[in-house]
């Protein structure tokens, strides 16, 4: 069995096998500039891969290619001390291939790479279940923040009417405060400014995936399909204190929702400041989600009015995730991650706090 990276000369036959092994009309099939954005564009693919190599394994028996495994390599931050991990896409085996070992093989490829941490992110219960077997944490369902900016709206053409999810929800509301700091839109960030504050102040606090100049630039200002709305926190001398990044999706009948995929400020007056303007960034959405690991980020979201979804066995539904089309039934993103020994060493395991992983941090944000 031959394990290796695709070759940018086999980029058809790459789209082949996620149409024909993953899923039947895939936007990676239908898309190559996209394939392309996401596994060799990603600048912390050297990491792993030479030039002229997808960071996407494939697996062939008999020259036959029966499995694939997406790794999104990123620098990982861990308190302030660099390293590097890698997120996981499109892990699969075709069914008739699946008794011989190819699975196992490709994933012990990328643990052959020596990732501090592996992450999963968006998977099924199947996944999670090999997940455990091998010892890694799952976790069942990601946190989730929901602010509602139209209750009404969002009752009548998301829960059919039925209030019951929304009881203790209220719609979202600026928080007046005095501060000397600014927000703003922008379409691009200078680089060193920005790096001083991530590496001098949130890095310092947080564990994940590096979100420096280069990973902000290459994730949300050079999409090449998204429009990232970015607002940046200054203060008076021009210093970066914190940043914002939404996106507008457009979902049944015109309407649209946000999806938060950053969030990081600095302190009170900051985080008040980005979440004032986040809600008031299109008055036309009718709420506002965002996903992360910990509650590191949700202080600004909640003064305005966000809360964090609380799930039961009888109330598991607040408002839907997915619009294409609309499920009632995924209501959660369930995840899993590995993490090097060496690892916990370097970090405080009991900080509050601590992890910042987002939809971000995998392909969870794309086109469909």
């Amino acid at each position: 069995m031959d394990i290796r990276f695709f070759k940018l000369n086999e980029t058809k036959q790459l789209q082949k096998g996620i149409n024909d092994i993953w899923a039947n009309n895939h936007i990676f099939f239908k898309e190559e500039r996209l394939l392309k954005y996401m596994f060799h564009d990603n600048p912390s693919r050297h990491l792993i891969t030479k030039d002229g190599c997808f960071s996407f394994l494939g697996a062939w028996e008999n020259n036959n290619l029966i499995g694939l495994l997406g790794i999104l390599p990123f620098a990982l931050n861990i308190q302030g001390k660099r390293d590097f991990g890698f997120s996981l896409t499109n892990w699969i085996v075709s069914p008739e291939y699946r008794t011989t070992g190819a699975g196992l093989a490709l994933l012990k490829k990328v643990q052959s790479l020596n990732p501090s941490i592996i992450l999963s992110l968006g998977i099924n219960e199947n996944v999670a279940n090999l997940y455990r077997v091998m010892r890694w944490n799952v976790l069942n369902d990601c946190p989730r923040w929901i602010g509602i900016i139209n209750k009404e709206k969002t009752n009548e053409l998301l829960l059919n009417g039925n209030s019951n999810s929304l009881r203790y929800w209220n719609e979202v509301n600026a928080v007046q405060i005095k501060s000397s700091y600014k927000v703003s839109e922008v379409i691009e960030i200078d680089e060193q400014t920005w790096n001083n504050f991530y590496w001098n102040i949130f890095a310092k606090e947080s564990v994940g995936f590096v979100r420096d100049y280069l990973f902000l630039k290459w994730r949300y200002f050079n999409h090449p399909y998204f429009k990232y709305r970015v607002l940046i926190c200054k203060d008076q001398n021009e210093n970066y204190k914190g940043i914002a990044i939404v996106r507008v999706e457009e979902i049944i009948n015109s309407e649209k929702i946000g999806r938060i995929v950053e969030f990081i400020a600095s302190d009170q007056d900051s985080a008040i400041s980005l979440a004032n303007s986040i809600i008031n960034l299109d008055k036309e959405i009718l709420f506002f989600d965002f996903y992360c690991f910990s509650s590191i980020s949700s202080w600004g979201l909640e003064a305005v009015g966000f809360k964090r979804v609380l799930k039961s066995e009888n109330e598991k539904l607040v408002v839907p995730s997915r619009f294409h089309p609309i499920d009632y039934t995924v209501t959660n993103l369930m995840s899993s991650m590995f993490i090097n020994s060496n690892v916990t060493k370097k970090m405080n395991i009991i900080k509050d706090n601590l992890w910042y992983v987002t939809k971000g941090d995998s392909d969870q944000d794309r086109p469909n």
